[in-house]
């Protein structure tokens, strides 16, 4: 039974302890929590064994879910040994941990996303060149438990997915709410509102999935000429959206580097 132990018990690591919990494959899982109140909850709602540190205790994979300003503590006196340590802190970079961890080689980046907690999370993985055949396949079970994988062979493109996938589902729902402020404007009922625009995106979502390489197409599909579609989008191309959203990504990523050289040391 492969031995799992979260470093941090937040919101992404209790939606990855329910994942795995709700798995076929069998995980022993240790937690090592400071916040006695948090402490408390996650012992009575996720059944997992509370543990002070790992100075007697050899895990298979020790995963760092703590908030990226948090890092250097969490890693400081941490016996990690011969443990596969998967950082999931966002800008947080293997050269930052394996300073953190006095050199230890057996890294692995991963970036999930808030959507863990319906199992619909997508996963962006880095492994550092040491993690073994076996090791990957383990860590991809891990992480599958929650939602779908994508493995890179560049880290910087761990940065970038966290500038999409990691912070996107807060511009979804940041657009979702701008689309019910509206709609309730014009004098829909809030509630209404609200049913409307999450089965839009939902359908639009699921019809986008199986037309990704054309969605200009099923955007055409939808306007007619001198119609209520394409005076819409016509305003969004007035107000230049599509550079708007293309600064916010930018500086997502940007920061995303600017974590990394706050926490270097």
């Amino acid at each position: 039974m492969t031995k799992i132990t979260f470093v941090g018990c937040g919101n992404m690591a209790q939606a990855m302890i329910s994942g795995l919990r709700a798995s076929k494959q069998k995980f022993h899982i240790y937690v090592i929590e400071k916040n006695k109140e948090l402490k408390n909850k996650i012992q009575q709602e996720l059944k997992v064994e509370i543990i002070d540190n790992l100075d007697h205790l050899q895990t298979d994979i020790v995963i760092l879910s703590v908030k990226p300003k948090d890092i250097a503590v969490a890693c400081k006196n941490l016996n990690v040994d011969e443990s596969v340590v998967i950082s999931i802190a966002a800008g947080i970079g293997l050269d930052t941990i394996k300073n953190h961890l006095n050199g230890h080689q057996k890294l692995v980046r991963v970036m999930p996303n808030l959507n863990a907690f319906e199992g619909k999370s997508i996963n962006a993985i880095y492994f550092d060149a040491l993690i073994e055949p076996e090791d990957r396949k383990i860590i991809d079970s891990i992480f599958s438990s929650i939602g779908h994988n994508i493995v890179f062979d560049d880290e910087s493109m761990i940065d970038q997915s966290t500038a999409v996938s990691g912070s996107g589902p807060a511009y979804v729902f940041y657009l979702m709410q701008s689309f019910i402020e509206a709609a309730n404007k014009i004098g829909l009922p809030l509630e209404e509102s609200k049913k409307l625009v999450y089965e839009t995106f939902a359908g639009a979502c699921a019809t986008a999935k199986k037309n990704l390489d054309d969605l200009d197409m099923l955007i055409e599909n939808v306007s007619s000429k001198g119609g209520t579609t394409e005076a819409a989008i016509k305003t969004f191309d007035e107000r230049n959206l599509k550079e708007v959203f293309n600064q916010a990504v930018k500086n997502a990523y940007s920061r995303a580097l600017e974590i990394n050289q706050e926490n270097k040391n």
